[in-house]
């Protein structure tokens, strides 16, 4: 009884601990005890495992996978692309874009507002949402401080644009990469399907969010004099890291003909990266010029986001703990009863995915509905419903960030930036315009898929 039941408790508890970090003084220690996204997930496995309710052989599969899911490969292509990315942005090349994006604006505030929007939908596309989060947001704040803008407008869009144009190629989210690598989606097979439904979506939600805020752009602004060729550091790094990244993602597209891993691609992709990082640092060791504090390796793998391997692991152990409990059959069951056709299935999906993952995080929601979705008891009528379900669970995953800011952990870490930089947008404000604008960009999408499907799939 134990072995069924505590699972299913122990789930929720951590989910709780990975959205509100838990921090408390041990006696002992001189600093606090904090319990964030990466030690919770842990913690929860081990409590399973001192009980009996895993063993080893569970353990192991939360990093080697199965057949169908491998977790070693979605954390390699995952940081093996971020360390690409991160990079690339360390030589000022995404400042230089933001900065150059501002400039074509001029003093038009609507230009500023779209030019954003489409800044970080593109880079969204070909990078992905955490690391336009992380790099438009400073900048959306400094200039909305310099021209004495009410920078929500700007933000909102921002982030709305990162969590739906991730949608569009397999690396845009680490949850396309778990849902892909499970159904063994290729790079170009993913990408025929998604991109439509994303252009749909992306449209929708710039007319929603003009609708929604257009009396609080000003029509004209005062922009700071900033050249945008100040920000590129490095700009022979900046163009080697556009072609390293662009040269990735031609071969991403073609690894189906290839027969190349896609996680394998990114792999050497950031062993070259890697590569001209450590000659410039051993430049400047000749040059007399090197220390630690200013090692170009030193300074992108303090910037990775080396917290996502235990949670993706300690997330993938629990998922099978409830799966070798039954809960997941029992969810299979359920959710397969309610997708009685295509329509239906990709609707019902998209709305229940996006939802879910504001009660559960999109990750975890992510991991655990991909096993839901492979479980023996997941029966549906034809395969075209099992694969609308199965993009439809992926558009959700993205989508489900936009409604509240704890739908995703980028949510959670753009709102830490905000209180760095003294801006408030309250989970109220957040909430009023996740729900004013998203239940229509996904019943949108959702449509555009199942038409897809429909005469396609």
């Amino acid at each position: 009884m134990l072995f069924q039941i505590l699972p299913m408790v122990v789930f929720p508890i951590v989910i709780a601990m990975v959205v509100k970090a838990v921090q408390f003084q041990m006696p002992w220690l001189h600093r606090p005890v904090k319990i964030d996204y990466a030690i919770a997930p842990l913690l929860g496995v081990a409590l399973l495992f001192v009980t009996n309710c895993i063993d080893t052989e569970t353990l192991w599969r939360g990093i080697e996978g199965n057949e169908k899911i491998r977790p070693y490969a979605i954390l390699i292509l995952f940081n093996a692309l971020a360390y690409v990315c991160i990079s690339l942005d360390k030589t000022g090349f995404f400042a230089f874009l933001a900065l150059w994006t501002a400039k074509k604006a001029g003093t038009s505030g609507p230009k500023f507002f779209l030019y954003f929007f489409f800044l970080s939908s593109i880079l969204t596309t070909f990078t992905s949402n955490d690391i336009v989060i992380l790099t438009l947001t400073p900048l959306i704040c400094y200039f909305a401080h310099y021209t004495k803008l009410n920078p929500i407008p700007y933000l909102v869009a921002e982030f709305f644009a990162a969590n739906i144009w991730s949608v569009a190629l397999y690396i845009g989210n680490p949850t396309n990469i778990i849902v892909a690598e499970a159904y063994r989606l290729t790079f170009a097979g993913y990408s025929a399907w998604m991109l439509l439904p994303t252009l749909v979506a992306g449209v929708s939600c710039l007319a929603l969010l003009w609708l929604v805020f257009h009396k609080e752009i000003p029509r004209e602004i005062q922009p700071p004099e900033i050249q945008p060729q100040s920000a590129l550091k490095d700009t022979q790094g900046a163009i080697f890291g556009v072609i390293t990244l662009l040269s990735c993602l031609v071969l991403l597209s073609f690894s189906f003909w290839l027969e190349w891993d896609i996680w394998k691609i990114c792999l050497v992709t950031c062993m070259v990266m890697m590569c001209r990082d450590v000659a410039l640092d051993v430049c400047l060791y000749h040059d007399h010029r090197f220390n630690w504090a200013n090692s170009n390796v030193r300074e992108v793998l303090r910037r990775m986001p080396w917290k996502i391997v235990p949670f993706v692991v300690g997330m993938f152990t629990l998922v099978e703990a409830l799966s070798q409990s039954g809960w997941t059959t029992y969810f299979a069951t359920w959710i397969s009863a309610a997708s009685s056709n295509l329509w239906v299935a990709v609707f019902f999906m998209g709305f229940l995915s996006s939802l879910a993952a504001n009660l559960i995080n999109n990750q975890p929601m992510t991991i655990l509905f991909t096993q839901i979705t492979q479980d023996s008891a997941f029966v549906v009528a034809a395969p075209v419903v099992l694969k609308g379900s199965m993009f439809a669970l992926i558009m959700g995953s993205n989508f489900g960030a936009n409604f509240t800011l704890i739908g995703a952990l980028a949510g959670i870490m753009w709102s830490s930036i905000l209180v760095d930089k003294k801006i408030t947008i309250s989970y109220g404000m957040f909430f009023k315009y996740g729900f004013l604008i998203m239940p229509v960009v996904v019943a949108l999408s959702c449509l555009t898929l199942a038409i897809e499907l429909y005469f396609f799939g």
